[in-house]
């Protein structure tokens, strides 16, 4: 059974965990790991935010990820031993019902590696901006934001 489960301090450990992996850090701005220290300042700054909002990903009782919402921006990441099994993709439907229930009317969300993408893009800068990746999801993401990927390692 998949359910949403409000985060509290007990989660910032398991948060952390799946936001140093490899895997998440190579979409965000700041690509190296983080402390216990910033993770938990982060935590504590956004806690007062009337605009954050963030849950716990549970499957069959296991903490298996992380959504937020900021403003109108939502984000995931699932810890790796539960990626690839469409909970993600579940979670996001649960999480509307969520954002309803908290008067948010309109979420823009979009995987990280698009705004990079984008950017490169966007930039003119380059001709073509190509992705390798070993993930078939990145493969398709990237596709459809406009990056060529020749090939899935």
């Amino acid at each position: 059974m998949l359910e949403l489960r409000k985060v509290n301090v007990e989660d910032w450990d398991f948060i952390l965990k799946i936001r140093n992996e490899e895997k998440y850090r190579m979409y965000f701005y700041e690509q190296k790991k983080i402390s216990k220290e910033e993770h938990y300042e982060y935590l504590k700054k956004m806690s007062t935010n009337s605009n954050f909002f963030n849950w716990i990903i549970c499957y069959d009782s296991k903490d298996a990820g992380y959504i937020r919402i900021l403003n109108e921006d939502i984000s995931i990441m699932m810890d790796l031993e539960f990626n690839g099994k469409g909970l993600g993709t579940k979670a996001l439907k649960l999480v509307e019902n969520k954002a309803r229930e908290n008067g948010i009317k309109k979420l823009v969300g979009k995987p990280l590696i698009a705004y990079s993408i984008e950017s490169a893009l966007d930039s003119k800068l380059f001709d073509h901006v190509i992705v390798s990746t070993e993930d078939k999801e990145i493969s398709k993401i990237s596709k459809k934001y406009g990056a060529e990927v020749p090939f899935v390692r």
